[in-house]
């Protein structure tokens, strides 16, 4: 409080000064207003102002702080005006007036339009309020419960198609193992028929190669014991006349029909031996 009448005081003051009467009164009441003095304020100090007698007033504008009166007047020299007149109980009446009429303007403007945003709704409304946000939220769950479903009857399906699918890629697997599986084998098979081919086409040389030398080795005791047969002959038929004919016919050796149509069977000594006794028994006869 002993702030503001501190400020009321240097305004005053600021207004005694000669040189600041000399200024228009709008741009003195403006610059007291920058200060931060009200209208009731500043009335008072122009008031008090007035009153006082600017020759047995000291100037004291220049004893104020700059930093609350920081006014420079221009160099011209200009008329004083006149000094405010002092109001008196009408002019305070005419402003309480004028106040409450505002005032009650604003009132009733109030009551109008901001009132009945401000008060609280009656139960009627209240009840239809109520009755309205339930009827929406009950709305909106049986919304929600019907996604819900919906979600889970879509998850099942998506289940299901996956399972599917994961059945499908199974079978599809497995019908590859056992194509797999039988292009092993038969290839293991060929790998096999090609092994032994390879072996038959390694051996038939090889068996041709000893049939030929059993054909051979047979020839040639065929031939023995052909000669063997001869010196028999030649040692128990001296005397005989017939004996060197048949000399003379067992001298060239022959292949019987035998050998040369069952050449085959000659692949082992055993069977070349075979016609052996027929030969013995027939030179005998």
């Amino acid at each position: 409080m002993s702030d503001r009448r501190e400020l009321v005081k240097n305004a005053v003051e600021f207004l005694s000064d000669s040189k600041i009467q000399a200024a228009p009164l709008t741009k003195r009441i403006s610059f007291l207003e920058s200060k931060g003095l009200t209208t009731a304020e500043i009335e008072d100090a122009i008031s008090q102002s007035a009153s006082s007698s600017t020759t047995s007033r000291p100037s004291s504008i220049y004893s104020v702080p700059q930093s609350q009166f920081a006014f420079q007047s221009p160099p011209t020299t200009v008329v004083v005006p006149p000094p405010i007149p002092q109001r008196d109980w009408r002019d305070y009446f005419i402003m309480a007036l004028v106040s409450g009429g505002l005032m009650y303007g604003l009132t009733a403007l109030a009551r109008k339009y901001v009132a009945p945003h401000l008060q609280p709704p009656s139960e009627d409304a209240f009840e239809a309020t109520t009755s309205q946000l339930t009827a929406q939220f009950d709305e909106a769950a049986a919304l929600l419960k019907q996604i819900q479903e919906d979600t889970v009857n879509a998850r099942d399906a998506v289940q299901q198609q996956q399972q599917a699918v994961h059945s499908a890629i199974e079978q599809v697997k497995n019908v590859m193992s056992e194509l797999r599986t039988g292009e092993e084998k038969s290839q293991n098979e060929m790998r096999e028929i090609r092994s032994e081919v390879d072996a038959i086409r390694d051996m038939l040389p090889k068996m041709l190669e000893a049939n030929r030398e059993a054909q051979t080795h047979a020839l040639s005791e065929l031939q023995q014991e052909v000669k063997s047969l001869k010196a028999l002959l030649v040692t128990r038929r001296p005397e005989s006349p017939s004996a060197p004919s048949s000399i003379l016919n067992l001298g060239r050796p022959s292949i019987p029909a035998w050998q040369l149509s069952g050449g085959s069977d000659a692949s082992t000594p055993g069977n070349a031996k075979s016609p052996a006794p027929e030969g013995s028994s027939t030179a005998g006869a």
